[in-house]
């Protein structure tokens, strides 16, 4: 494991670039989530298409410690095939956040949670979402922890989700006024 003690943290948003540093990231989250059993990515449903269409249409994000790439997510604006009817204008939706495992443990997926929550409530929405695989546990133990309130589950064709979310004050309400 690799330590961050004297690296600061830098995230900022992905270029088409950084594609092939987006793709690694994920992979390995992939591999290691099914090395554990955990049924929730497949490396075969990352490519670099994918990732440029990504960068391209949603918001990409890389957190970088010197010169090493640790982490990233990626932010949506709508995101009606999970959240259905719920789907709405005044949310964010937080996807494939993943940290790379040489850096687990160091609190770079908080900082990078954090750091989309933050997104998000710059663009005015009210409401932060995200969702995991129902059965992972672990994933859904930590989006509590982090103050997500579980919202319902989501049946897809052979799996399932738990969406999360948690209600925000966009700075601007939160600002008195002049």
């Amino acid at each position: 494991m690799q330590n961050l003690a004297h690296r600061p943290l830098n995230i900022r948003p992905a270029t088409p670039d950084d594609a092939q540093d987006v793709l690694n990231v994920w992979m390995n989250a992939a591999e290691w989530l099914q090395s554990k059993g955990i049924d929730q990515w497949n490396p075969e449903q990352f490519s670099l298409d994918f990732v440029m269409a990504c960068i391209r249409d949603s918001e990409v994000f890389l957190a970088e410690a010197g010169h090493a790439i640790v982490g990233t997510y990626l932010l949506t604006w709508s995101d009606p095939s999970i959240w259905r009817e719920l789907d709405n204008a005044e949310s964010g939706y937080i996807h494939k956040l993943a940290v790379r495992r040489d850096f687990k443990g160091q609190g770079i997926g908080r900082l990078l949670l954090e750091h989309a929550e933050n997104r998000i409530m710059e663009q005015g929405k009210r409401c932060i979402r995200l969702d995991c695989m129902a059965d992972n546990e672990r994933l859904n133990r930590y989006y509590l922890d982090a103050g997500y309130t579980y919202v319902r589950r989501f049946d897809g064709d052979g799996w399932s989700a738990n969406l999360y979310e948690k209600r925000v004050v966009p700075p601007s309400v939160n600002s008195p006024a002049p």
